[in-house]
């Protein structure tokens, strides 16, 4: 407990040293991101799983809004576009409970199933409805239902969770401060898993002790997780690109949350059914 309390302290201080200073610092709104799960280990080792929850979901809400405020979305959707905010807390409701069954069809039953019926409802001109319903189901799988694997591996241990979090962090910021971007696609790629590759395995197998994880599957994640972070950035470099966002023009509003969330959209579900499976969680 005392080390995650610490972890979530230290990178306290550091978003309150650089709002102190005004100016940003290397890979500053990548920290922030991290701060917010660490915020919500801490609060849920502090006040139960349902605190956590809480800023998970916050997290959730922000992502998916940017989202939605990227897209060009018809006013007569404004209906399921209320169903996907809604979501969020039964979707969430779900993890606190524990209630895996329902948990895992939430969104891409449930919600998947409404949000076409909120579409059609919401207004008389049908052009748009494939679109509409497209862009919106989208959106809740990828930052929302994503988002809620991390909250319930949560549950199982904020251990589990937070060595997901350290090992993408680990990643990215290898990423962004090491790998050449004049690289050929190729070298980029094989870079991408390479160089944090030694990083990931050494962090998994250190955190072994606290994760209650068996070194074995510790070095299979190690190998694992830099392929789904680079799977998961390429595909969200994708989906940025379509959505016009540059990288000289990412900031709060306009891609930030999208930008530091695309590395776990691979990872969290895949890292997350790997350890129910492998280690028969409930």
């Amino acid at each position: 407990m005392e080390t995650l309390l610490a972890i979530a302290a230290g990178l306290s201080l550091v978003q309150g040293g650089q709002a102190f200073c005004s100016r940003r610092w290397p890979l500053s709104s990548y920290l922030g991101m991290t701060w917010a799960f660490f915020a919500a280990f801490a609060a849920t080792q502090l006040l139960g799983l349902r605190a956590g929850n809480w800023i998970l979901g916050i997290v959730s809400f922000l992502a998916l809004r940017e989202y939605f405020s990227m897209v060009e979305i018809r006013l007569q959707d404004r209906l399921a576009l209320f169903g996907a905010y809604a979501s969020i807390p039964f979707m969430f409701h779900f993890v606190t409970t524990q209630w895996y069954g329902m948990f895992i069809v939430s969104i891409p039953v449930y919600s998947f199933l409404a949000i076409p019926l909120l579409v059609s409802l919401g207004g008389r001109d049908p052009e748009g409805t494939v679109f509409s319903v497209g862009v919106i189901d989208f959106g809740l799988f990828l930052f929302v239902y994503c988002m809620g694997h991390i909250s319930y591996l949560m549950s199982y241990s904020i251990w589990m969770a937070a060595f997901l979090i350290l090992d993408v962090a680990l990643c990215d910021a290898i990423h962004r401060l090491l790998q050449p971007r004049t690289w050929p696609g190729w070298r980029s790629l094989a870079a991408g898993y390479g160089l944090p590759l030694p990083a990931t395995v050494l962090l998994t197998v250190a955190l072994s002790p606290w994760t209650r994880i068996p070194v074995r599957h510790s070095v299979v994640l190690g190998f694992l997780i830099p392929a789904l972070v680079m799977m998961g950035r390429h595909t969200g470099n994708y989906v940025e690109a379509d959505l016009g966002v540059a990288e000289a023009t990412v900031g709060p509003g306009r891609g930030q949350i999208l930008d530091n969330l695309k590395s776990l959209l691979f990872a969290a579900p895949v890292v997350f059914h790997y350890l129910r499976y492998f280690l028969d969680l409930p």
